[in-house]
């Protein structure tokens, strides 16, 4: 390892461990899901991801080994976790969403109302303004560019241990959604409601109805194969959406000429979220709070950092100390 490559894994602490391993533990649950349940993955849908993650690998090495460059290796390297983990949490959601009990709505539904948060004045107020809805919906729809970009920007601006916190922090938050929204399934505000287009005429809702007919399938029992070509988020509560709005925020925000578009943009997002995504007002507070906790996370796994002693293998820092001090001892 050279001298960059070092001290980039000691900036990192464990964050890349740590992810490589939730994509790990994700990929042995969804195939141990998949058999006890009796889901059928259609692996051949994920040829292209396999083959792009296979591609983007060997430029990792070529920039780790032959001609080194830290910042393109850790920008590419966190591209893959990014896409590799997606492939796999993504199909295990609808496995968690086929085995989720009674639906929650009607509760959701009364949190908000609870909170004195008007759902339907909302989706007036943004109907009456047919330019507001269309900008929040663009804003909603930036979920995947934001992705990539925010990967590629921290790696290749040189902040490499941000670049991994922000990768950990969106594994985190997407297992903690679907964690909780196995326990709290829903269908979103569009379909409790039973709203149709004509109560909304301005607005072309990005993910309104486009879940039901999968959920529903899951619910049922009839859909039982899954593949990466249709893939749809099922998540209702927390909003992963809320959560990733937050993330990214957090991560543009290293970036000084990204900082305010990004918090602009991902405000956006987030107040596009509850009718572009059809959710509840608590979902999107939900979706807040596991950010937060995604990025306290994050925050821990890059604390805990390593160091290596010459001629020594990796150890942790305690351990060097004393190392270090057995030495001038002896010395």
């Amino acid at each position: 390892m050279n001298a960059g490559a070092e001290s980039t894994a000691r900036d990192e602490g464990l964050l890349a461990p740590a992810c490589w391993g939730m994509i790990g533990i994700v990929a042995i649950l969804l195939t141990l899901a998949a058999v006890r349940v009796g889901f059928d993955l259609e692996w051949r849908s994920a040829g292209r991801t396999i083959f792009a993650c296979l591609l983007l690998g060997s430029v990792v090495w070529y920039y780790r080994h032959r001609r080194p460059d830290e910042r393109i290796a850790v920008s590419l390297s966190c591209v893959i976790q990014l896409t590799a983990f997606t492939s796999v949490a993504a199909p295990l959601s609808y496995i968690v969403a086929a085995s989720g009990g009674p639906l929650w709505d009607e509760t959701l539904y009364a949190w908000d109302r609870a909170l004195g948060l008007d759902w339907r004045a909302y989706l007036a107020f943004v109907n009456d303004r047919p330019w507001l809805g269309a900008g929040l919906r663009l804003a909603y729809l930036s979920l995947v560019p934001q992705t990539i970009i925010i990967a590629v920007a921290l790696g290749l601006t040189g902040r490499p241990a941000e670049c991994r916190a922000f990768v950990a922090a969106f594994m985190i938050s997407a297992l903690i959604s679907m964690a909780v929204s196995g326990v709290m399934p829903a269908v979103a505000m569009f379909v409790h409601l039973g709203l149709q287009p004509q109560d909304y005429p301005n607005l072309d809702p990005a993910a309104a109805f486009v879940h039901m007919a999968q959920l529903s399938a899951l619910r049922d029992g009839t859909l039982r194969s899954i593949s990466l070509d249709s893939i749809e988020g099922l998540i209702t509560f927390p909003s992963y959406h809320a959560a990733l709005g937050v993330i990214f925020a957090r991560a543009l925000w290293a970036i000084p000429s990204l900082r305010w578009p990004g918090l602009t943009l991902n405000l956006a997002l987030i107040a596009g979220t509850p009718i572009d995504g059809g959710h509840y007002f608590i979902d999107v507070i939900a979706g807040v709070i596991v950010a937060v906790l995604s990025l306290a996370a994050a925050h821990v796994l890059r604390l805990h950092r390593f160091v290596r002693p010459p001629g020594a293998g990796w150890v942790g820092r305690d351990e060097a100390g004393r190392l270090r001090a057995l030495d001038r001892r002896l010395g």
